[in-house]
């Protein structure tokens, strides 16, 4: 009889420590990142070694995004501002800038970065007006 005693005890106590395991690693989730703030943090790790925020430069190898909100909004091709930005990051040859050399830019980024870092760079893009 104290060997069924004994063991209940163990196990209801292997219960509540798996409890407390549980609620204390759920409390140690972040919250997600702030798109913009998201977008901004992928922008400088991909973007800047190659297109200044500067209208008038430097101009590594791609054109200044200064803007780049605001000409994407008023292209003349008809696409939405996410539209133009989401095809400029993951076919970036499908209108080069004048001056400026095709196939410099990575094709890669549609499968680098996970939906919602896309949709986090596009977001921050679409802002700067």
């Amino acid at each position: 009889m104290n060997g069924q005693r004994d063991l209940l005890k163990y196990l209801r106590s292997y219960s509540i420590c798996l409890m407390i395991i549980a609620v204390v690693g759920g409390c140690n989730q972040t919250e997600p990142p702030d798109p913009m703030t998201e977008g901004q943090r992928i922008y400088t790790i991909y973007c800047l070694g190659c297109h200044s925020l500067d209208p008038a430069g430097p101009t590594a190898l791609g054109p200044p995004l200064a803007g780049i909100g605001t000409r994407a909004a008023n292209n003349s091709e008809g696409l939405s501002a996410t539209e133009w930005l989401r095809r400029a990051i993951i076919d970036p040859d499908a209108v080069v800038t004048p001056g400026y050399t095709a196939g410099l830019m990575p094709r890669t980024y549609g499968t680098d970065f996970r939906p919602p870092q896309l949709e986090a760079l596009i977001a921050y893009l679409a802002s700067l007006k």
